[in-house]
């Protein structure tokens, strides 16, 4: 077996930094398509308009002309009210971008990256852009478009619309996103129970916290709160200017100039508020647990139960859970309250996740089929939604329900089992659904302008239930399914009441209601009597009530709840009610919907057709800029700025890369329209590559100074196509003119150690087409690539315009597969290949980190190319500390690779050599561990060449990289 590291004796082509191909991705689509990765599909073609309303520009798509009205009405109202108490007014209109549903909000292309399922909306400082979906009830629409324009108020006031500032400061969280909540007063009776939790459980963070996720949007809005209960509302003004004039956003010196004291002494007044103001509370209700029987993860585990469900039978009851490090959905046993299995055991690649409501939203995630076979959920896939059912007998997914209406969430099962009722959206809409099983139609059978969810069926199938939002609060009604345009309104008043469920014999409703202590408890309701009592009264609130059927006939609650930081689960027996019960009028006669109470912002607009016109889409501005600067473990310097110029929706983009390597310089200008589905672009770009040439003096003399010369370079002009099949799948086709100068040249030394040439100097311009399938259903977790493929397919052809002929084609081809072992373990395999020919073929060196670990990186070249890995990846310490920082995440790796790369025209390749062992490929096998140092991806790997018959050929080679596993 020949030695790789004496195959090429003049030049050694350079990697390029780990952290700089990071760096590009970051750019998303960038100067070319993207190795791998998921689609951002543009499902919907959208005509974009523009609407000029005093204060805002608002682009829509919708042909709604109510939904348009409205929408301005409520921007302009909150306007109005957050000019007043900034009293600030904002010179240039605010763009805002509005989008008829959550799923197609996800589809901007103002976030390249995509838009989570969880997030509602946002603003951006570039542009002064606010961006949201109008598909929420009326209030919460509202409060949603106060909280974003709060963001806008906030660039001008704190940042003086300068970025730069704002990227400077970098306020914390809490400060950013509470005062947002505080000044739209957006808080629910939902939210308030994470700072209850917080202060009843003595876990209050400082005011200097920094981070906090959800937490802190309610620490921030409490803070505000009690600086004007304490101070006045001219006081939290004073607070947001001196945040303005504080170096870096120090929220010490702030709060010492606004209200004269410290840090500690604030954080001590605030807590001893916060006590006084939750404390009593706590005495007056109780936690969770007071009122009923706590359910179990498995002993040692510690995650969230959330949206429980209870089987027909009453033996089961269904959950999703978080403990094994996804989302799941959990079976428990309602004797034991102990999980006794996981339905989706290992992740699922057809789906993109489970839909679990936000804290906002109501109604459960799950429900059983009346035979108990079978538990419905909706998933995310492509465009939207679909309905998932999984078995409950066999486990995983049995079956997907592909549907039109977006949206959709809180499924129930009618009794006999052919029909699913859900919530859903079609044009910023929402209401009650019907889908048939058996012929997968889809009926709306509310259709009506209230914003309903929740539904259920009554136990003889004659009702069906569900939540409708009436003026401010949740209302509960119910309709007949033989004549569905008679509604009765079971419950009303200044108090929501929500997520009915029915018992058994259907002669009583449970529900959630905020009518007690202004906490969501459990409640429930006898139809024919009106007698009404109260379950629970927990100071963090239950709700999702769901009724278990026991053997003897007698009814269970089971309902969820939050206490020290976890959402749980709960029994309680039904016959051991709070109080004595009262009572109140169930109607007889349907409601009257036309003259139920609607939702009225302060200012109504009226549409104007002068203030309208066509969304033109060429205005450009600098959306984004990042620069690099780095030295490699060569010694060589590297710097890189990346410019991202876009229009107002981020359809048009102009991305322009200048990169430095040491004396050598690079660019690339992009343009790319992502409208539709089909994204194309056109890229101008130069590139050189540089080795260094005196490499057979390096190898005698390690002190001599380095000789870097340009050996490549290549100028060219593209037409970049990418079509998206879908989610996972995609087509990318790129037709070019290039140039490309070579000034150096690959010797070969044979055994006869006489250098050969390979490539010759040589220039020459010509026409490429390039094709490239890629398929990424991948599912990632917080330790890399956990189950699913990545498969990358390509090919060019460039035709020999001087004489007739080929002048160079190329195939490629990069397979990867991932097997899960365990929740935290899995197999990684990867097969790569490379074939280069034609009259003068372009060739790859391969070599070094993670593909032939042993050997020198980009040390064995050739015109074809192969190496496989197999490697199985594991956990062993999740965390090692140390005074100041800690060692987290540390895996450990066991692996063997093997591949070649030749010159199939100077030597032959054979695979194995007359003794059965290997001949021209090189083989390595071996260990290492992985660790999350100062957050980068930090590997030792510790390797052994083979030729398969000895394995003990030198000694273990020690490898240190940075960079992410393949």
């Amino acid at each position: 077996m020949s030695d790789p590291t004496q195959e090429v004796i003049v030049t050694r082509l350079r990697l390029r930094s780990t952290a700089l191909f990071a760096l590009l991705a970051l750019v998303a689509v960038g100067a070319q398509a993207q190795y791998f990765g998921k689609n951002k599909v543009r499902y919907q073609q959208l005509d974009w308009r523009i609407y000029h309303s005093p204060h805002f520009d608002v682009y829509y798509y919708t042909d709604d002309e109510e939904l348009l009205r409205k929408s301005v009405s409520f921007a302009e109202s909150a306007y109005d009210k957050l000019s007043r108490i900034f009293d600030y007014q904002i010179q240039e209109p605010t763009p805002f971008i509005m989008y008829e549903t959550h799923s197609a909000f996800q589809q901007t292309n103002i976030i390249l990256s995509g838009v989570p399922e969880g997030v509602g909306a946002f603003a951006t400082p570039v542009k002064f852009r606010m961006v949201l979906p109008v598909d929420s009830p009326d209030p919460e629409l509202l409060a949603l478009i106060e909280h974003e324009l709060t963001h806008i108020f906030q660039y001008h006031i704190l940042f003086r619309g300068r970025l730069a500032a704002g990227l400077r400061g970098q306020p914390p969280q809490w400060f950013m996103e509470g005062m947002a909540s505080y000044m739209a007063d957006d808080e629910t009776v939902g939210d308030r129970k994470f700072m209850i939790d917080a202060v009843v459980n003595d876990n209050l963070p400082s005011v200097e916290l920094r981070g906090g996720g959800f937490f802190a949007y309610r620490f921030g809005n409490a803070l505000f709160s009690y600086m004007e209960e304490r101070w006045g509302k001219d006081a939290v003004l004073d607070f947001i200017y001196e945040m303005r004039n504080t170096f870096g956003s120090r929220v010490g010196a702030a709060i010492e100039r606004t209200f004269r004291m410290d840090v500690e002494d604030f954080d001590a007044e605030f807590r001893r508020w916060a006590r006084a103001k939750y404390l009593p509370e706590l005495l007056a209700t109780g936690e969770p647990g007071d009122f009923g029987r706590p359910f179990r993860l498995d002993r040692g585990r510690i995650g969230h139960e959330m949206s429980p469900t209870a089987s027909p039978s009453g033996d089961l009851v269904a959950a999703l859970t978080t403990d094994l490090g996804d989302l799941d959905v959990s079976l428990f046993d309602t004797t034991t309250r102990r999980r006794i299995r996981n339905l989706t055991k290992g992740l699922d690649t057809d789906i993109r996740g489970i839909v679990v409501r936000t804290n906002r939203e109501i109604g459960s995630d799950l429900a059983f089929s009346p035979d108990g076979n079978y538990l419905a959920a909706f998933g995310r896939r492509e465009a939207g939604r679909s309905l998932l059912l999984f078995d409950v007998i066999n486990g995983g997914l049995a079956k997907i329900v592909d549907m039109e209406i977006e949206q959709q969430r809180s499924p129930a099962f009618s009794p006999d089992g052919r029909y699913v009722a859900f919530s859903g959206n079609n044009k910023g809409i929402n209401d009650i659904y019907l889908l048939d099983l058996e012929t997968l139609e889809v009926a709306n059978v509310t259709d009506d302008e209230l914003f309903d969810n929740a539904p259920t069926f009554s136990p003889d199938g004659e009702w069906l239930t569900y939540t409708a939002v009436v003026g401010e609060h949740n209302q509960i009604f119910r309709l007949r399914l033989s004549d569905p345009s008679e509604r009765f309104q079971i419950t009303e008043g200044q108090h929501n009441s929500k997520e009915p469920a029915y018992s058994p014999d259907g002669q009583r409703l449970y529900f959630t209601s905020d009518r007690g202590n202004g906490m969501d408890n459990i409640y429930s309701l006898d139809l024919e009597t009106g007698r009404l009592q109260q379950y629970t009264n927990a100071i963090t609130g239950c709700d999702r009530p769901t009724v278990l059927r026991r053997p003897d006939g007698t009814e269970q609650l089971v309902y969820a709840s939050y206490w020290k930081s976890r959402f749980g689960l709960y029994t309680t027996d039904v016959e051991e009610p709070l109080a004595d019960a009262t009572t109140m009028d169930v109607p007889s006669e349907p409601a009257a919907m036309a003259q139920l109470a609607g939702f009225e912002p302060d200012i109504e607009v009226a549409l104007d057709a002068a203030n309208d016109e066509e969304y033109g889409g060429f205005n450009f501005f600098l959306d984004n800029a990042t620069t690099y600067f780095g030295v490699d473990t060569n010694q060589v310097f590297l710097g890189r700025i990346l410019l991202s110029f876009s229009d107002y929706l981020g359809d048009r983009r102009i991305i322009a890369d200048v990169a430095a390597v040491d004396t050598f310089s690079d660019f690339s200008v992009t343009y790319l329209d992502l409208r539709k589905r089909r994204q194309w672009g056109v890229r101008l770009f130069d590139q050189r590559t540089f080795a260094f040439t005196n490499r057979d003096e390096l190898l005698v003399n390690p002190n001599a100074d380095l000789e870097r010369d340009e050996i490549y370079s290549i100028t060219g002009l593209e037409y970049i196509n990418i079509f998206p099949f879908n989610y996972n799948n995609r087509l990318e086709v790129s037709l070019g003119a290039y140039y490309r100068d070579y000034n150096g040249a690959f010797l070969w030394r044979g055994d006869d150690g006489i250098p050969t040439p390979v490539l010759l100097p040589r220039s020459d311009e010509y026409p490429q087409i390039t094709a490239t399938l890629v398929s990424d259903n991948t599912v990632f977790n917080q330790w890399g690539p956990a189950t699913g493929h990545r498969v990358r397919l390509s090919g060019s052809y460039a035709p020999n315009t001087d004489e007739s002929g080929t002048l160079v084609t190329t195939l490629s081809l990069d397979a990867r597969q991932y097997v899960p072992v365990t929740r935290r373990s899995n197999l990684a395999f990867r097969l790569f290949g490379y074939d280069s020919s034609g009259d003068f073929p372009n060739p790859i060196v391969i070599g070094g980190l993670d593909n032939l670990r042993g050997f020198a990186t980009n040390s064995i070249p050739g015109f074809r190319a192969f190496y496989m890995n197999a490697e199985y990846r594991f956990p062993l310490v999740d965390q090692i500390a140390f005074p100041g920082f800690a060692f987290q995440g540390i895996r450990g790796v066991l692996f063997f690779n093997i591949g070649s790369a030749w010159f199939p025209e100077i030597n032959d390749f054979d695979f194995f050599d007359d003794e059965d062992r290997l001949d021209d490929p090189f083989a390595t096998y071996g260990w290492g561990f992985d660790v999350n140092l100062f957050g980068l991806p930090a590997h030792w790997d510790f390797s052994r060449q083979t030729d398969l018959d000895d394995f003990s050929v030198g000694n273990f080679e020690t490898n240190f990289w940075i960079g992410a596993r393949f």
